[in-house]
């Protein structure tokens, strides 16, 4: 599982940054496009493991949401977000006859929609900010060390479970190793990256960043447990599918983008 998990990075890593530092924000919006719709797939593959339509419903709506979401067009976001509601309970109107399991099945199309078309394109709007490019590699940076450092420490000391019922294999021991690696990391990004932010903020951006990706992981595994499924998917061999990489890297992006924006 290790040795696949480095394969795999050692191949993914240098192509990312490639399409992050790229002088045109074209190639990583596309990414993003293109990772958001696969990983709509592959919660409406584990959300309705059954049925075909719902799959496919999720599937249209959430990639109108997505193109819509990753223009940045306020009016086209609007306009697919009214899709969403107007398609999906005409579709509850007419595609079942039990409209009860219909209705609480369009619930979840709706939140597998909004939660990687809505937070995913966050990439593409924080690549946009002054500096943008080195943010986003910040969240990629205290997101993946921190995802090393749990995997690495709860497999070594891990004794302790930090939520049995949602993911038996994370530990407390874990929780605190991505605490700490990801301040660390976030000290290393701070002088490689943003020398001219105080260590103040960026150091505490990494422990917050830590915190809700912690969080963000354990929502994914609600889902996961929820459907009865192991894994997301298995597009990253020792990874899992889309939904698995990104599950701790969505709320931390969301996160940052409206602090910096803010700021």
């Amino acid at each position: 599982m290790l040795r696949a998990r480095i394969a795999t990075a050692a191949v993914a890593i240098p192509l990312l940054l490639a399409l992050i530092l790229y002088p045109s924000p074209w190639p990583l919006g596309v990414l993003v496009v293109a990772v958001a719709v696969v990983g709509i797939g592959e919660y409406a593959t584990m959300a309705f493991q059954n049925h075909r339509g719902e799959r496919l419903l999720t599937m249209v709506l959430g990639t109108a949401v997505v193109l819509a979401v990753a223009s940045q067009q306020p009016h086209l976001t609007t306009a697919a977000l009214a899709l969403v509601v107007v398609g999906g309970l005409i579709w509850t109107l007419f595609a079942r006859p039990d409209f009860e399991s219909g209705l609480a099945d369009l619930g979840l199309v709706v939140i597998g929609i909004l939660y990687v078309g809505i937070l995913l394109p966050h990439f593409i709007f924080l690549h946009g900010l002054p500096l943008g490019p080195r943010w986003v590699i910040f969240v990629l940076v205290i997101g993946m060390a921190g995802d090393t450092a749990g995997y690495a420490v709860g497999h070594w000391i891990g004794r302790h479970k930090l939520a049995p019922r949602l993911s038996p294999g994370k530990t407390v021991e874990g929780g605190i190793g991505i605490l700490l690696v990801s301040v660390i990391a976030a000290a290393a990004a701070k002088l490689i990256l943003l020398p001219d932010s105080s260590w103040t903020e960026i150091l505490s951006l990494g422990l917050v960043m830590a915190v809700i990706g912690q969080l963000g992981d354990l929502t994914e595994s609600i889902m996961k447990r929820t459907f009865d499924v192991k894994e997301s998917g298995w597009l990253f061999p020792g990874h899992g599918g889309v939904l698995d990489r990104i599950d701790s890297l969505l709320f931390p992006v969301a996160f940052l983008y409206y602090y910096l924006l803010l700021r």
